[in-house]
């Protein structure tokens, strides 16, 4: 049977966990089933009152360019060891993410463990990491401190003003975001600091790890950092509601009248909602698509032939300014992505 686990039934996919991810600290198990099972869903399959196979959906408040929706962060999927290769993910995916198009959410995102995992299910890398320190300069020109309670109202304002000037898509920040993700830090003996220039808030960093600490995450102006390493592809996400996603696309400026409209052929083999033809019309604004049955007719009666076909892995990866496919090479004049991904999250 599948379905969602419900208030304190959520406890009982625990055990799963626990044996699907030994690598978590049990203060961090803890952190997770007190925090992030207050306003998450659990789906499951069960046999006998045994949770055979789950998979988390945490909710994000996303900014997606000057909006915000609601997308999930799909993570601690896993499957009893007893009971792997018999199609159990699939059909939890496959739920899940039909769930997720009835509920008309643009796109959702996960991390994979491992990326051959997720690919048939038509997920993309949308997001790479890169890993900053303070550079001499930063070091001594800020001076740090942990963050109190008191001070979260501010850190939050501070990193949404950050993103903000960097990024289209990105998880909000407010006091109930970072009181989380101070007690997420603290589950693994890490903590959050301030970095203030005088009486300034400037910049803010974490770490955590209970063997071997690890830098989180730093925000502060680039002058007084420097990237480590190269960029590793990190987040995989996928459009799950294409006319819900559109909304947050937009024309490039200086677009002619006359180039707003795409016909547009999109293959979704898991969600036939998104599969078919569409009408895409775009504005400096928004956009909106229609979906067309049957055969679209052009403006002397013919057979319209679609502007161009791509598959939606291909799509999620192009619109949200990831990888441009070749299928829509002479629509990238036309068409504006979301100009930069960050979604640091770890659940």
């Amino acid at each position: 049977m599948i379905h969602y686990l419900q208030g304190e039934e959520k406890a009982r996919s625990r055990k799963l966990w626990e044996e699907a991810f030994p690598e978590d600290s049990q203060a961090f198990r803890d952190y997770y089933y007190t925090e992030k099972t207050k306003d998450n869903e659990i789906l499951v399959l069960e046999e006998q009152g045994k949770v055979m196979s789950m998979l988390h959906r945490n909710p994000y408040d996303l900014a997606l360019g000057k909006q915000t929706a609601k997308c999930d962060y799909i993570v601690g999927v896993a499957t009893d060891k007893e009971h792997r290769r018999k199609g159990y993910m699939r059909q939890l995916m496959e739920r899940a993410l039909k769930d997720m198009n009835a509920e008309k959410m643009p796109f959702c995102f996960l991390m994979p463990a491992f990326e051959a995992l997720y690919l048939p299910f038509d997920f993309t890398y949308i997001y790479k990491k890169q890993n900053r320190v303070l550079t001499d300069k930063g070091l001594s020109a800020f001076k740090s401190r942990e963050a109190t309670h008191g001070e979260l109202k501010e850190a939050a304002a501070y990193m949404n003003q950050w993103l903000a000037k960097r990024y289209e898509v990105y998880a909000k920040r407010d006091f109930a975001y970072m009181a989380r993700l101070k007690k997420e830090l603290e589950s693994e003996n890490g903590c959050m600091e301030l970095l203030y220039s005088e009486n300034t808030l400037a910049g803010i960093k974490a770490r955590w790890g209970m063997e071997k600490p690890e830098e989180r995450m730093l925000f502060c102006e680039e002058s007084y950092a420097r990237n480590t390493g190269e960029a590793v592809p990190c987040i995989m996400g996928r459009i799950v509601n294409f006319a819900e996603f559109v909304r947050f696309i937009r024309l490039q400026k200086g677009v002619k009248a006359g180039h707003d409209t795409i016909l547009l052929e999109l293959q979704d083999d898991i969600l036939q909602e998104n599969a078919g033809l569409w009408r895409w019309t775009l504005t400096q604004d928004a956009s909106a698509a229609e979906k067309i049955s049957g055969t679209a007719v052009g403006k002397n009666g013919e057979k319209a032939e679609p502007d161009m076909r791509l598959t939606v892995s291909e799509l999620t990866a192009w619109l949200l300014g990831y990888a441009l496919p070749g299928a829509a090479e002479k629509w990238a004049h036309v068409v504006r992505p979301l100009t930069g991904v960050f979604l640091d999250e770890i659940v």
